[in-house]
């Protein structure tokens, strides 16, 4: 998809413009609530892409801010449009993993440039079969039943592999990956699986496309130590605003004030400062390969 397709950036694209529209009106979220006999929390779930807005209520909407029928309506109408298709690979998924997560697949997929913070894991866009089963196997959350367990956990293997394919897709995105070492050295899956892991790591890092960098052990401290994120940027500035996806053990959530934004770019900054070079990383990465067929091999 890219270039601004995925229907959750049209999504975005619709709240943005409804937003600056009942500003430019002189509105609160109360008073558009009022005139539209909803509650305000629908209003604000519109405004924030939290929910699609639907054709008949950004109509309605239209009204209330006395929108004249024109190219400006008819553009945001075609917008609502475009962000209701359910023709996007991830949709078969919906219920495997939490809502927000698919809201995530559809920046990912129209994202222009990904940085990508991971922590103690290797990023999922980079993980082997084998790694990234190890890691499934193990979660236990609402969306993982007993009854299903093997099952959910293939689906979700499944789903991590088309993802991937975002890699090598002619409109790739550029990727910056920055993985702490502490990731190369614990042996999920066993000493094979890492191996194999890290062999992977090091040809996804020949890729024009991607860069993967190395904070080593011995680093300083740094702002970003123990959290994980990503920010996604896009061909359209403007239009689409880069926004910040923070993961955490229970939930995530995403963050779009240009203030929030720019302290994590400030991170991200930091980290690339704080890491090794992409050829002493790359090093370093095929230094734990050994290290782990050294031990599959004792």
């Amino acid at each position: 998809m890219g270039d601004g397709d995925s229907p959750v950036l049209q999504r975005r694209r619709v709240a943005k413009e409804l937003r600056e529209i009942r500003l430019s009106c002189g509105m609160t979220v109360q008073e558009v609530a009022v005139a539209m006999e909803c509650s305000p929390g629908k209003i604000s779930r519109i405004e924030t892409a939290a929910v699609g807005a639907r054709l008949g209520d950004v109509r309605d909407l239209l009204d209330i801010y006395d929108v004249p029928a024109g190219v400006d309506r008819e553009r945001i109408l075609d917008l609502v449009r475009l962000s209701r298709r359910r023709t996007f690979w991830w949709h078969k998924y919906a219920g495997l993993l939490p809502p927000e997560s698919m809201r995530f697949f559809g920046l990912e997929d129209g994202a222009a440039g990904i940085d990508e913070y991971c922590g103690n894991l290797v990023p999922g866009l980079l993980q082997t079969e084998g790694y990234g089963r190890a890691l499934i196997e193990t979660a236990r959350d609402a969306f993982t039943t007993a009854a299903d367990e093997k099952g959910t956990a293939d689906l979700r293997v499944e789903l991590r592999a088309a993802r991937q394919g975002l890699l090598t897709r002619a409109d790739a995105p550029v990727f910056r990956f920055v993985v702490n070492e502490a990731a190369f050295a614990v042996r999920f899956g066993g000493a094979e699986v890492m191996a194999d892991q890290l062999d992977r790591l090091a040809r996804a890092a020949d890729q024009s496309n991607v860069t993967v960098r190395v904070v080593p052990m011995d680093s300083k401290a740094f702002a970003a130590a123990g959290g994980s994120f990503r920010i996604f940027t896009f061909a359209d500035h403007l239009a689409d605003p880069p926004i910040v996806f923070v993961e955490n053990r229970t939930f995530s959530t995403y963050r779009e004030s240009p203030a929030e934004v720019d302290v994590y770019v400030d991170d991200f900054a930091e980290l690339l400062d704080t890491a090794l070079s992409a050829r002493r990383s790359r090093q370093v990465i095929k230094h734990w390969a050994t290290v782990h067929r050294a031990a599959r091999a004792g």
